[in-house]
């Protein structure tokens, strides 16, 4: 018995000091994932009423959002970041930025309904890397998968005593002042592989995202939802998924859907290099389908 504590012990030891070095190693000053801290800075500091877009990466790679803000005369500011850090923390890591009046776009990747509500190892870059502690877990979400392959990962690098190192495409500094992501967009594409089945719909997922739909809509906040642009056989082979998310969005009484998910299925050579992200030809094209939605769902104008 002495020894199965003694173990135990050493063991929590070694998560404990994992987690501590992990913490004190910085993220270089121009690592992707830093660059929640300029959207957190933009967010706050942009005056309401405001429309704020809420998603993944398919925003983050597939949105112009000066031109959304030019043509409907409203300030504009895209979240969108990771997919991987799960829609719940997305919206839970918004919230205190919103006020009464704000119209939150909240534009979901299909899997988030399907596998990656709670995130996996990105949040824990988030989590520990930025500093946003209170999003290790919520009624909303819980915790996320990946946190050993994290650890280690970190590890190693100290083990190997170097710093820690990141991708020329994906920069901080790739960001706008609107929250987009524009380095891209002077690159050739990339190939990529279309996405398999997601699979099915989560009811737990599900249900989590309703609750946060009511939380924003008792504040004040006009929610819509809008869709993820996606390669056009990735939305095949997912067709019968994305209906039924379609439906069970149209049925939600305070979520206004001004989508149709096939408006936002495109041929691949509107994308970069993800089923996601797209290329300047696909944003533009994107962006001016999605400004056609605003402007239908009747929140805004036509002409001014």
């Amino acid at each position: 018995m002495i020894k199965f504590f003694l173990k135990i012990s050493i063991m929590l030891i070694l998560l404990v000091t994992g987690i501590g070095i992990i913490i004190l190693i910085p993220l270089p000053e121009n690592a992707y994932d830093l660059a929640i801290i300029d959207k957190h800075r933009i967010l706050a500091s942009t005056k309401s009423p405001k429309i704020v877009l809420a998603g993944g990466s398919n925003l983050a790679f597939g949105i112009d959002s000066a031109k959304i803000q030019n043509e409907l005369h409203i300030p504009v500011v895209n979240m969108g970041f990771r997919v991987d850090i799960g829609m719940g923390r997305i919206l839970d890591d918004i919230l205190p930025y919103l006020n009464s009046g704000d119209i939150l776009l909240v534009v979901p990747e299909y899997e988030h309904f399907t596998s990656t509500w709670d995130g996996s190892g990105a949040v824990y870059e988030l989590i520990f890397n930025t500093w946003q502690y209170r999003l290790l877990s919520s009624s909303y979400y819980g915790i996320a998968n990946g946190f050993f392959d994290y650890l280690f990962t970190h590890l190693w690098v100290v083990i190997q005593m170097n710093i820690i190192t990141t991708s020329n495409m994906y920069l901080r500094n790739g960001f706008n002042e609107y929250g987009d992501y524009v380095k891209h967009l002077e690159e050739e594409n990339q190939s990529f592989v279309s996405d398999d089945d997601l699979g099915s719909i989560s009811q737990a997922y599900l249900n989590h995202f309703f609750q946060l739909v009511n939380e924003f809509s008792m504040r004040g906040i006009t929610l819509l939802l809008s869709y993820p642009c996606y390669d056009n056989q990735s939305y095949r082979n997912s067709a019968q998924l994305i209906q039924k998310l379609d439906a069970e969005f149209k049925g939600k009484e305070n979520l206004l859907v001004i989508s149709s998910p096939a408006s936002y299925s495109f041929p691949k050579n509107y994308f970069f290099n993800t089923a996601y992200h797209l290329n300047r030809e696909g944003r533009s094209v994107r962006t001016g389908q999605l400004i056609q939605d605003l402007q239908a769902s009747g929140l805004f104008p036509r002409n001014y």
